[in-house]
């Protein structure tokens, strides 16, 4: 009997968990400043912006404890990341050489780097409501340790064509930036569906981020971390259940 009692609790906590295999897919543009490149020449009226973009997908799997409201979600994701410095005039002049009294300058546009990432997130939910509804709103803390695997040369437009011929030099010179880096973000979300009790039912997610962060210095070209961050972000996903389902709130 004491042998039968003990598969009976061992069997009824696992019931009170609940597993979900996830699959989402994000945008996000990360506050943080730019890293002004020497070799653009200071003009005082220089009005260069920078920006840094991502965009994702990737697979968690996520597990639901203290009466399924808070999911704990570890993942692998992959990661484009697209950094750019433009000109907010009609373009800026980058030093290509200095030889003595002499200094060439292009003239360029806009600089584009991509890189791909290899990202592990790890996020945490906490459902609001403590009983299951339809329409459940969240909140979330995550953050996401990324490895540069591939870097793809730099676009630059030139302003003038001719210009083009020392595409290569000037590539020499563009950062690529750390290997490593990472984020951090808090989100606001909303989950579509149940767990109906005995049912195998999915779930759509749709969520707001902010602030999203970058947390490392010079993790890709022209960009430094922000102190204060203003980043935004959107992912959806689309989970499914694994095992027994049990509402939230049930214990």
């Amino acid at each position: 009997m004491s042998v039968s009692k003990i598969f009976a609790q061992e069997e009824q906590t696992l019931k009170s968990h609940n597993v979900r295999v996830v699959f989402d897919f994000g945008v996000n543009a990360p506050g943080c400043n730019m890293n002004r490149p020497e070799r653009i020449r200071q003009n005082y009226d220089s009005k260069e912006s920078f920006s840094l973009s991502t965009s994702y997908i990737g697979v968690k799997s996520e597990i639901f404890i203290f009466r399924n409201r808070l999911g704990i979600a570890p993942g692998v994701r992959f990661v484009s990341a697209t950094s750019s410095i433009t000109s907010g005039n009609d373009n800026f002049l980058w030093k290509m050489r200095e030889d003595g009294w002499n200094t060439d300058y292009v003239k360029i546009n806009k600089i584009r780097q991509q890189v791909h990432l290899l990202s592990i997130p790890l996020e945490m939910r906490f459902f609001l409501n403590d009983r299951d509804l339809p329409f459940q709103t969240y909140v979330k803390v995550a953050t996401s340790l990324n490895y540069r695997f591939r870097s793809k040369d730099a676009v630059i437009d030139f302003t003038n064509a001719m210009m083009e011929k020392f595409s290569k030099e000037v590539l020499a010179q563009i950062p690529k930036g750390n290997t490593f880096s990472s984020f951090f973000y808090c989100a606001l979300g909303f989950k579509i569906g149940r767990f109906m009790e005995g049912s195998r039912s999915s779930w759509v997610n749709f969520e707001f981020q902010y602030p999203y962060m970058l947390l490392t210095d010079n993790s890709f070209a022209f960009v430094n971390k922000k102190n204060k961050c203003s980043g935004v972000g959107l992912q959806l996903s689309f989970d499914f259940p694994i095992g027994k389902v049990v509402p939230i709130g049930s214990k």
